[in-house]
């Protein structure tokens, strides 16, 4: 072997290890340790509400007295996490919202930690962010507000990351896949960012407003608050930990985007119906008012009504903490269902056929097989009586010659996408039939019996049906399903296909010349004949013979 040789084979050989994809990602654990940036900002100068004050403030310490009106800027932080030693040079990537009410809890929070670590080590970027907290439980007006202010802080973590991957792509984040969820009040954020998507959705307290006689400003549209104002901040997909909608009616049609809900029947924070946050001891706060809010059971019922793809995991006693399995564990489901979710969903590159003859005649033993367009970049072609001659893996397409001789055949191939999401295997079983004329004998009227046929069998794919001029019998019955090559019927012949035939001429045979069908008889067609012209040089001839349509009789012809 000469060293150039050498050196191409080398190559051919490096890259197309370097092009093979991790197997399982995104459906298992595949990285042994996460890589943790903290502190991380994300937005800027934003408008928080101060404290009100008052008993209730005192004795909880949560700002759930706020006022609207008066504010201060503050900024907002995350924590990313990233596969360790992942070398993929785009990833998904999914934004996670503590819970807490809008009034209390962190980024930090353990199970928003691990869920971002277990995460993260399935091959997806993961970020815990932090919002602005504080609301308003005495006007349920107001406490829209807080609702609102924390959506707009999850656009902003969204676009944070969309701007990231258009300029320095520090994270090397797929801005296409980016996904949203969260815990509780993190969950309405998360669903909030699928559904509140119109300014004309807005609340109404949202805009320009009042509190106690002071002017409350408005909180401007969903992106305009924040950092990367130029990036849309809605996230692909979402999930949701116990967490409601304020208005079923945000979620409008099938085209709306999908989520999966984790939601128990115990929870007394947020109902998995609908009603008033907080149950359980709201009524301790004397002269509470807060909304009713819509949780996953009234959400599933409205994405039934609208056609929404959805997922819903129903719980009877896990509580509000839906995913935490005591004070240190997450529940075992919790992880693989929002990643088998995201990635059947959002990820997974969907082909459902192999492109390609399965049916190859012996003088045709060459044939191009491919996947339909779709997201795939990778693929990983298999031959079983066969051999390839031309196959890359980062093409969608083939060429094989089949072997003759070999009782077994067959093409099977896995898809990747770009990122190293793993297809179902498709697999095309391949059958051989030899070429040749088969010519009928007239020994009898039915097409069904061996003993009419020159070859000693029924006419087969592959072979070309000569029905020429005979003098004892001149009606030829098919009253079931025939697949041929071609068609040559005499000018005093006759065909009848009944109306439970199926006559399927198609014409595989690519370098020939005959026509596909050629008519100088008749032929009644009670039935279905259909004509598929493969050759470029073939066509359908019907000369001084016709074909007439009885009945229900459906004649087809296309290429």
């Amino acid at each position: 072997m000469t060293m150039v040789k050498y050196l191409i084979l080398l190559f051919l050989f490096t890259v197309s290890l370097s092009a093979q994809p991790p197997t399982n990602r995104y459906t298992s654990e595949i990285f042994t340790g996460v890589t943790e940036t903290n502190n991380v900002i994300f937005s800027t100068n934003i408008p928080k509400p101060k404290p009100g004050g008052g008993f209730y403030e005192f004795i909880t310490g949560y700002p759930l007295n706020v006022k609207e009106w008066d504010t201060s800027p503050v900024t907002l932080r995350m924590d990313v996490f990233e596969p360790t030693g992942d070398t993929l040079s785009k990833r998904p990537m999914i934004i996670i919202c503590f819970g807490g009410g809008f009034l209390s809890g962190g980024r930090d929070h353990w199970s928003i930690r691990l869920l971002c670590q277990k995460l993260a080590r399935r091959g997806f970027v993961t970020a815990a962010i932090d919002y602005r907290l504080g609301m308003n439980v005495f006007d349920s007006d107001l406490a829209m507000r807080a609702v609102y202010r924390g959506v707009q802080d999850g656009r902003s973590a969204v676009r944070y990351f969309k701007a990231d991957a258009a300029g320095p792509d520090t994270y090397r984040v797929d801005a296409d896949n980016i996904f949203i969820g969260g815990h509780s009040s993190g969950g309405f954020i998360a669903l909030h960012n699928a559904y509140l998507d119109k300014e004309i959705e807005r609340p109404i307290s949202t805009y320009t407003w009042s509190q106690d006689g002071h002017p409350v400003a408005d909180q401007l549209c969903l992106d305009c608050v924040g950092n990367n104002l130029t990036q849309n901040g809605q996230a692909k997909a979402v999930f949701s930990l116990a967490g409601a909608v304020g208005f079923t009616d945000f979620i409008e049609g099938p085209n709306d985007k999908n989520l999966t809900m984790f939601h128990s029947l115990d929870d007394d924070t947020v109902p998995y119906y609908s009603g008033t946050p907080f149950s359980s001891i709201i009524w301790l706060v004397v002269g509470a008012d807060l909304p009713t809010v819509y949780g996953s059971d009234s959400i599933a019922t409205r994405g039934n009504v609208v056609g929404l793809n959805y997922g819903f995991n129903s719980y009877a006693n896990r509580g509000h903490g839906v995913h935490e399995n005591g004070s240190s564990a997450l529940y075992t489901d919790v992880v693989p269902n929002i990643t088998s979710w995201f990635f059947e969903e959002s990820l997974k590159p969907i082909y459902e056929i192999i492109q390609g003859d399965s049916i190859i005649c012996s003088n045709e033993l060459t044939q191009i097989y491919s996947l339909p367009i779709g997201i795939g970049q990778y693929f990983d072609w298999t031959i079983v009586g066969g051999v390839f001659t031309q196959m890359s893996p980062l093409s969608d397409t083939v060429e094989v010659l089949w072997d003759a001789s070999s009782a077994t055949k067959s093409i099977s191939v896995v898809p990747y996408s770009a990122l190293d999401a793993k297809g179902n295997l498709l697999s095309l079983i391949v059958e051989k039939y030899g070429s040749g004329n088969n010519e009928y004998l007239s020994v009898n009227a039915d097409w069904n019996d061996p003993s009419n046929w020159s070859l000693g069998h029924l006419p087969v794919y592959c072979e070309d049906v000569l029905i020429s001029n005979v003098s004892n019998l001149t009606t030829l019955i098919l009253d079931n399903s025939a697949y041929i090559n071609s068609l040559n019927l005499g000018s005093n012949m006759t065909l009848d296909v009944m109306n439970n035939g199926l006559l399927n001429i198609y014409q595989k045979n690519t370098i020939s010349i005959i026509p596909v069908l050629e008519v100088q008889g008749q032929i009644n067609n009670f039935g279905l004949i259909e004509v598929i012209n493969k050759a470029d040089e073939s066509e359908v001839k019907i000369q001084a013979g016709s074909i007439q349509n009885k009945a229900s009789g459906v004649f087809k012809i296309g290429k």
